[in-house]
């Protein structure tokens, strides 16, 4: 009977509960096309992060990650990486191997950051044919080949088809130096790396730094799609991965989560929660402040009325469920609004993404990641069942102060109410 009164009750001022009820609707598809977005970006910068930088776990010397010295290297590289490789669990496995050396072209030089990477078993972690520019990735079966970033490439003046040489200090003290064929130019979405990064085969650069068969780290991704800190099957991984691995004095070894070896990228993987709170404030001032106005007015156009049942009878708590009701009835007419609403703007969001540059026309970068010039979207069944449960107990919340009221009107002054 509660629930039927209710449902009169809002019909009784249709324009009114159509307005509120539209309005609601309105903040719950904001949020959601809001939320898509910020997880769409969020998700970008978790991949340029782990995936190309650090991956999901890293087996390294334990003192590289602080050196960074070309010493610190993980000896018998491809044995421990055809091991790791075929762990359960593990979803792609590369060894890297990094170096510092002057790059020259015909008319420019520049400092660059040398990546020695194993071409095919690099793809598995990072997509390289799509960030590229111009040319083509590296061929396995093909020497002396590399590939520049965006940047350096600009700096150096060189094009696909031109000549490189890298001259840098070798590990044995030599003077290495080699001569190389730029065959690519890509965006890696590194700020850092599109401006000094130039990627070569692992053998290359091992011959070149006089490194033979060792590496720097080794990368490897899960089957996990958690880009959050402590996610349980990248922690499992790490046991299997360093019981594969046993080390000694002689060849330390660390295995290590990604949140481990890069705390900043973690903090700031982890204000991706924030940002979501925050917007769902958002959504409790919006609701809460349109149900509490709808309400009260109800309240006070139904004081005659409230009273009558009052003096037949009614119990407060009767009169309080009844305006819960009412409440709860409108927020969720402004739910199921919202969600057609919103999951029309998430399906746009994903499908078509929403541009993203600078008020220049550049690529926007934001914590050093260099984001597409389109995002798109990320959609989280957590977050809409979080978007919506919200708005429930706001709307709650703020029909309980009118319904308090409802109930403790007197009968015979609430009916002398004109």
């Amino acid at each position: 009977m509660l629930l039927a009164m209710a449902w009169r009750n809002l019909q009784r001022h249709g324009r009114r509960t159509f307005i509120t009820a539209a309005a609601m609707g309105i903040s719950v598809a904001f949020v959601m096309a809001m939320l898509a977005y910020v997880d769409g970006m969020y998700r970008k910068m978790a991949d340029v992060m782990i995936n190309q930088t650090t991956g999901q776990l890293q087996v390294a010397h334990p003192d590289f990650a602080t050196q960074r010295t070309m010493y610190d290297t993980v000896p018998d590289a491809a044995a421990r990486l055809k091991t790791v490789a075929a762990l359960p669990g593990v979803r792609g496995a590369s060894a890297r191997l990094y170096g510092f050396a002057l790059l020259g072209g015909a008319e420019q030089t520049a400092g660059a950051q040398l990546v020695g990477v194993l071409p095919e078993q690099e793809l598995e972690l990072v997509p390289m044919r799509d960030r590229m520019v111009s040319g083509a990735w590296l061929a396995p079966d093909q020497t002396d080949q590399i590939v520049l970033g965006e940047g350096l490439a600009e700096t150096l003046e060189v094009a696909v088809g031109d000549q490189v040489v890298a001259v840098t200090q070798a590990a044995d003290g030599s003077l290495g130096n080699a001569l190389y064929q730029v065959v690519g130019v890509l965006t890696s979405g590194s700020v850092t790396l599109d401006r000094t990064g130039a990627w070569l085969r692992l053998k290359d650069l091992q011959t070149l730094l006089v490194l033979p068969d060792q590496a720097h780290e080794i990368t490897l991704l899960s089957d996990s799609l958690d880009s959050r800190a402590g996610d349980p099957i990248v922690s499992a991984l790490v046991k299997t991965v360093r019981a594969a691995l046993p080390t000694d004095e002689k060849h330390p070894l660390s295995v290590r989560p990604w949140w481990v070896v890069s705390p900043a990228t973690a903090s700031m993987l982890a204000t991706s929660d924030a940002s979501a709170w925050l917007i769902l404030v958002i959504l409790f001032l919006v609701a809460g402040l349109g149900i509490l106005n709808t309400m009260l007015m109800s309240v006070f156009e139904r004081t005659k009325e409230l009273g009558v049942m009052k003096a037949l009878g009614t119990r407060p708590a009767k009169i309080v469920q009844l305006v819960l009701w009412e409440s709860l009835l409108l927020s969720g007419l402004a739910c199921l609004g919202g969600l057609v609403l919103g999951g029309v703007l998430d399906w746009m969001l994903v499908n078509w993404g929403l541009a993203l540059t600078t008020s220049s026309g550049d690529r926007l970068s934001t914590g050093g990641v260099l984001f597409d010039p389109r995002i798109f979207g990320v959609v989280r069944a957590d977050r809409i069942v979080v978007t919506v449960l919200t708005l429930l107990c706001v709307a709650v919340v703020a029909a309980l102060w009118p319904a308090f009221r409802a109930a403790r009107l007197r009968p015979v002054v609430a009916m002398r109410d004109e």
